[in-house]
């Protein structure tokens, strides 16, 4: 009967060995989502990042642009010449 009772253990041991392995590839599966929805999100923010950079390297340029501008309108106003300081 001891060799019944081990086969009985090595059997309960199997089932409990492949009970474990898939838990254990449940949570492999489920840390797989979890990578794969933040691997999604930092795409997300990485595009959302060059879109705000862009803008503020065009906000950038119109306030330069503004500025020229202004600069060239208020020379032209200082040197009374209206004619330049109507042009757009």
């Amino acid at each position: 009967m001891g060799s019944v009772e081990n086969n009985e253990r090595r059997n309960g041991l199997v089932a409990e060995s492949v009970s474990s392995e898939e838990k254990l590839e449940g949570i492999r599966g489920g840390v797989m989502e979890k990578i794969g929805r933040i691997r999604g999100a930092v795409s997300e923010v990485s595009k959302l990042r060059k879109e705000v950079v862009r803008k503020r390297r065009k906000a950038a340029e119109n306030v330069n642009l503004s500025a020229v501008k202004y600069r060239e309108l208020e020379e032209a106003c200082e040197a009374e010449d209206f004619a330049k300081a109507d042009r757009p």
